[in-house]
C-alpha cells in the first residue's frame, strides 16, 4: 500500500472507532486502559474464528492488543500494552510505514486536540 492509501484507511479507522457503535466496546476498553486517551487508530485487525484481535495505536506512546469475544459478552477481554518502541522491533517495513503514518496523524490530532 501507499503511504496515502494507508492514511486514507487509518483516518477511516478513527472515524470508525468514535462514532460506530458497534467499536464501542473497544473504545471503552481503551479509555479504561488510557482514561487521558486522546486519539487511536487501529493498526491490525484479525478477525478469529469467534473472536477479533484489534492493536490499536493509543496517542503516540502506546499500542494496545485486545482480544474480544464476537458473541459474548460476558467473556472478559485479554488487554496487552506494549510502548510504541517495543511495538516496532522487528515489523516488515511496509507496516512499520503504517505505524508512522499513523504516528504522523496521532502527533496531528495531540497538536490540534482532535
Amino acid at each position: 500500500m501507499t503511504e496515502q492509501a494507508y492514511r486514507e484507511e487509518l483516518i477511516a479507522s478513527k472515524f470508525h472507532l468514535f462514532n460506530d457503535m458497534s467499536r464501542r466496546r473497544f473504545l471503552n476498553i481503551i479509555r479504561k486502559t488510557f482514561p487521558a486517551m486522546k486519539t487511536a487508530y487501529v493498526l491490525s485487525w484479525i478477525p478469529d474464528q469467534g473472536e477479533d484481535i484489534i492493536s490499536f495505536l493509543v496517542d503516540t506512546h502506546s499500542v494496545i492488543k485486545i482480544e474480544l469475544d464476537r458473541y459474548d459478552n460476558t467473556v472478559t477481554p485479554l488487554v496487552d500494552v506494549y510502548p510504541i518502541e517495543h511495538w516496532m522491533k522487528g515489523l516488515s517495513k511496509t507496516f512499520q510505514i503504517k505505524i508512522l503514518v499513523a504516528l504522523d496523524l496521532a502527533k496531528n490530532d495531540m497538536y490540534q486536540g482532535n
